[in-house]
């Protein structure tokens, strides 16, 4: 029977999207375009996901790529907590599986620096029975490792187990260690998916 699911967050729990936050600051779309390769697209916004990188560090080399903006790449940087909205469904749907009985944990590539912006935003993260933010562990999804440490941390029994993400590669991932993978295309679409897993535990359990 499925007894723990495992949530992604951005896209999935919470609203990720740099480019309103942007909008919102009144850029050009040359500068926005700009800011989002300099920030967004550079590889060392992954390597803040995994821990490798202090946000100072990160800020330098974010600014080298487009120093013409720099004004702004700080400004950006500085307020990218506004990327994130909760999402209306989130709380609710991780209580409610907390009322089956489920486990509910989560599995995020987080950078330490977007984390303390935004860990108050989270609504749900007092409710989770454990958390693996990428960054504690100088891994991301979807390397094998890390699928291999959510599994040791939480002694989880894979086909027990259901892992939900907005990116494919990321289930995919998961997939390969023989967790029960659902794709995240929207909460209705995800929620439905979810109850059929559980409900045909239920089923087999009669």
């Amino acid at each position: 029977m499925i007894d723990t699911v495992v949530f992604d967050v951005g896209n999935v729990l919470v609203e990720w999207n740099y480019l309103d936050y942007l909008d919102s600051l009144g850029f050009s779309e040359e500068t926005k375009n700009a800011v989002v390769k300099a920030i967004f697209q550079n590889p060392v916004w992954n390597s803040l996901d995994q821990g490798t990188v202090s946000a100072e560090d990160a800020l330098v080399s974010f600014i080298r790529m487009a120093p013409d903006y720099e004004q702004e790449i700080r400004t950006a940087f500085g307020g990218c907590e506004n990327c994130i909205h909760l999402f209306p469904y989130s709380v609710e749907w991780v209580q409610s599986l907390k009322e089956r009985g489920c486990r509910v944990l989560i599995l995020s590539n987080y950078s330490e620096y977007l984390f303390e912006k935004t860990k108050d935003r989270m609504e749900f993260l007092p409710l989770m029975d454990g958390t693996l933010f990428s960054y504690r562990v100088q891994m991301v999804k979807p390397q094998p490792q890390i699928y291999r440490k959510l599994i040791e941390m939480f002694d989880l029994v894979p086909e027990r187990t259901v892992f939900i993400d907005d990116m494919k590669e990321n289930v995919d991932g998961a997939a390969a260690f023989g967790i029960h993978p659902i794709h995240f295309l929207g909460y209705e679409d995800a929620k439905e998916k979810l109850a059929a897993l559980l409900s045909s535990d239920t089923a087999e359990d009669k």
